[in-house]
């Protein structure tokens, strides 16, 4: 009777991150208007780096769940094994840590004129917001995981400005693209930037 119960209750929990996974995976769309992108590149991650991500992210779930089964069904009988539960519940944290990211990147657009350093941020549920790269920060700080996810490393950068804050997640940075890197670069060498390492890097 134990194992049936077991079995449905990491059932259920597959089936909140399956809907999870397919809910963040909605499209979005640009408010701005054209005119207002005249030369702005779009600093984004790319197609290619979001499926390497959800390969390996999916992996690290599948193994925490292998885990957790292993350590609930034969924890009953050698005790020792309760201590892959921790451990399976952080790889199983690893998903929500990237719907998080995902969605973050998702539900905003980030534009950037490379002559001028001027920023537009594109959000889907809120007004557009615009600021100067050079001038317009107070303050940058880095918030990420305390280990990889195989070969992905979960985090963000917090751009405070003077009267907001603006999230840019690991996920554009590490899309390689000319633009990408010299908005990035930019920051590492202008901005003596606070490092904060948390288990999960929730936005």
């Amino acid at each position: 009777m134990k194992i049936f119960i077991i079995i449905a209750l990491v059932g259920l929990l597959v089936y909140l991150i399956a809907r999870r996974f397919m809910l963040t995976n909605t499209g979005s769309a640009s408010i701005v208007r054209a005119g207002q992108r005249q030369h702005f590149v779009v600093i984004d991650t790319s197609p290619q780096l979001i499926r390497r991500v959800t390969k390996s992210t999916l992996r690290t779930v599948g193994i925490g769940l292998l885990l957790l089964l292993v350590a609930l069904v034969l924890g009953m009988k050698i005790k020792i094994l309760w201590i892959l539960i921790p451990l399976s519940l952080y790889l199983i944290g690893q998903f929500f840590v990237y719907t998080n990211h995902i969605k973050y990147t998702k539900d905003q657009r980030i534009y950037f004129n490379p002559e001028t350093y001027e920023v537009l941020v594109d959000y889907i549920k809120d007004q557009p917001l615009s600021f100067n790269l050079m001038r317009d920060i107070v303050s940058v700080s880095e918030i990420k995981s305390v280990q990889k996810n195989r070969d992905t490393l979960f985090g963000y950068y917090k751009l405070r400005l003077k009267k907001d804050t603006v999230v840019i997640p690991y996920l554009i940075e590490q899309n390689e693209s000319a633009m990408n890197r010299q908005f990035f670069t930019y920051l590492n060498e202008n901005f003596k930037i606070e490092v904060e390492s948390k288990l999960f890097p929730i936005i």
